[in-house]
């Protein structure tokens, strides 16, 4: 089964020390290894089972070269972290900076194929790292003799260290191996506690949202905190709220070097950067740039337009790990074509078009972590419920299972949940669909067939609507029914268990198509959107754990659009493009906003 580990991913260095140069030790070309920590999430969840490594020492934060060979090792994953022990050579680390980074890919199952690695984030190492050259050094030659204290015995004018002269407290060359055994053998057993602490915190997510009183003191100024303004258990237990922390803000991202105003454009999040590709300005002239943003910086860096895919709209677009695939939209006509954008090498690639899908727009797609997934859309005759799977490692196309396939349709949800495909809703020749399926894959990462997902008695069909996925669950909300009614109601479905859940109405927003939305790992933002009084400039959160509504800060306003592009940076909520409010046109004006939930402290006034 092919994995799609997430770019987010958190590793952590356990570094051995403190480490003192063995006297007169001969240099090598070995250092002390690095016992390097992680933790992997597939599709939201812990990663699990065995997992192929590519570690490499790095001289840049982007670009630039590799130091020394890569340490290629397979480890096994439990509840999603894995521990390891580096050893990179010490002439490495000769005071530039340096970064480590990890490629991964999910173990092929014997006689498979296997995928290509998913790329990490880089990860700098701080100064510290550096002291793993002790271990190996034979003399304090960066240390003039004359600068060191007088009780610091010396063999002789060289400068070098007598260990006869030493103290017993100083270890010695043999403890230093014993002291890396120890550390290695302490970092097993913390990543055995981090499992735990990570399977009990998956366990009590909803603790995390509320703090009970039953239990509290009945005496004055004990407080409590809640994510509730209005908490009513906290308020039944005689406490009062008694201040709350700021919150966030909307502000306006720089516009330097960002894309022009447009809509129908594609945009996917790499860990680091926000890349928008492509949509269409005013009087429908399709768009062939576009542009990376970085939140850390707050910098627009345009992607280069050197044999880059033909201008288009109503295409999509997925990130592999390491390159940026855009497939199909709109131009003159519908197009089969694609190209693949690497960051990195800042250049353009070609997709093949033999054994493509038919040309489309409107279609949906997902990254399995091994394959491009490519379904639904419309041509000019009509729409379609067929797709591709594509394989960038062979620059290839197969198609997709058809049988049982979901019926025809336009701006379905197509995401990767993984294990399978999931498509749900869309646009339909009867209008907005509330049905779906699952395309399954094997243990080689190959779709097998198609599964019908359950329906929710009185759900209306929708197309328009916010999607996400948890990690578990589909979550969905709004939209625009076969009636052309806007829609304020949503559900979520477990798959595993094919139930769905209604979300509450009370607290919700207006009925609204075409509205912004992302999943923060706590929450569905739903921002904007086409309702029945115009073009919206304003957004809710729904939390998962609590069920309830809140209304996102309006004190400094976001710019009202419909229909333009959205993401989670795992901090901030992005905004950029989309439709203004009537006669506006397309627009730009990136906004941002730390959409985390404010906290609310109550203090009981009892004796």
């Amino acid at each position: 089964m092919s994995v799609a580990i997430m770019a987010s991913a958190i590793a952590t260095f356990v570094l051995p020390g403190p480490l003192v140069a063995p006297v007169q030790a001969q240099e090598t070309t070995a250092s002390a290894p690095i016992s390097y920590q992680g933790r992997l999430t597939d599709g939201g969840a812990p990663a699990q089972g065995s997992h192929d490594f590519d570690f490499r020492l790095v001289d840049a934060a982007t670009g630039g070269g590799t130091v020394g060979d890569p340490i290629l090792v397979t480890l096994t994953v439990q509840q999603g972290v894995f521990t390891t022990s580096l050893a990179f050579p010490a002439t490495a680390f000769n005071g530039a900076p340096r970064w480590i980074e990890v490629r991964v890919r999910k173990t092929p199952a014997a006689g498979a194929e296997a995928s290509q690695y998913y790329v990490l984030e880089r990860q700098p190492l701080l100064p510290t790292p550096y002291a793993i050259r002790a271990a190996s050094a034979g003399t304090v030659a960066s240390v003039p003799v004359q600068s060191l204290p007088s009780s610091v015995p010396l063999k002789n004018s060289e400068g070098k260290l007598d260990s006869s002269l030493l103290g017993s407290d100083i270890a010695r060359a043999s403890d230093v191996a014993a002291l890396v055994q120890a550390m290695t053998d302490a970092t097993q057993q913390l990543a055995s506690l981090q499992a735990q602490v990570i399977a009990l915190t998956n366990e009590n997510a909803q603790l995390r949202n509320s703090i009970t009183s039953a239990a509290a003191p009945l005496r004055s100024g004990w407080m409590a905190a809640s994510v509730d303004p209005a908490d009513p258990s906290l308020v039944a237990a005689g406490f009062a709220r008694a201040f709350s922390t700021p919150e966030p803000s909307w502000v306006f991202a720089s516009t330097t070097a960002a894309p022009s105003g447009r809509s129908e454009a594609s945009a996917v999040w790499t860990g680091q950067e926000w890349l928008v590709w492509g949509g269409r300005g005013p009087a429908q002239v399709p768009f062939g740039t576009g542009a990376g943003y970085r939140p850390a910086s707050d910098s627009w860096v345009e992607t280069s337009q050197s044999d880059a895919p033909e201008a288009r709209s109503g295409h999509s677009a997925v990130w592999t790990g390491s390159e940026m695939i855009v497939w199909g939209g709109f131009a003159k006509a519908s197009l089969n074509t694609g190209g693949r954008y690497s960051r990195d090498r800042v250049s353009w690639e070609p997709v093949a078009t033999a054994g493509a899908p038919s040309a489309r727009q409107g279609h949906g797609a997902a990254w399995t972590g091994r394959y491009m997934v490519v379904f639904g859309g419309k041509t000019a005759t009509g729409l379609l419920n067929d797709g591709g799977l594509y394989d960038p490692t062979l620059d290839q196309w197969t198609a997709l299972p058809t049988g049982q396939a979901p019926s025809a349709r336009l701006g379905a949800t197509v995401l990767w949940t993984g294990s399978g495909v999931l498509v749900w809703g869309g646009e339909t020749i009867e209008g907005g669909d509330a049905t779906g399926a699952l395309l399954r894959f094997d243990s080689n990462g190959n779709p097998t067939t198609w599964e019908s997902l359950p329906a929710l008695s009185g759900f209306a069909g929708r197309s328009g609507h916010v999607a996400a996925w948890d990690g578990q669950r589909l979550i969905v909300w709004g939209g625009r029914s076969a009636s052309q009614q806007f829609l304020a109601d949503g559900a979520v479905l477990e798959p595993a268990s094919g139930t769905w859940t209604p979300i509450t109405a009370s607290g919700a927003p207006s009925g609204r198509y075409k509205a912004h939305g992302a999943w923060t790992g706590e929450e569905l933002i739903v921002f904007g959107g086409q309702s029945s009084a115009g073009v919206e400039g304003g957004g809710h959160a729904w939390n998962r754990a609590t069920g309830t509504w809140r209304v996102l800060p309006t004190s400094t306003p976001a710019v009202p659009r419909s229909g333009g592009l959205a993401a989670w940076t795992g901090t901030e909520f992005l905004l950029f493009g989309g439709q203004g409010v009537s006669g506006a046109g397309p627009i730009a004006q990136p906004q941002r906003i730390a959409a985390s939930m404010p906290w609310h402290f109550f203090r009981r006034s009892g004796n």
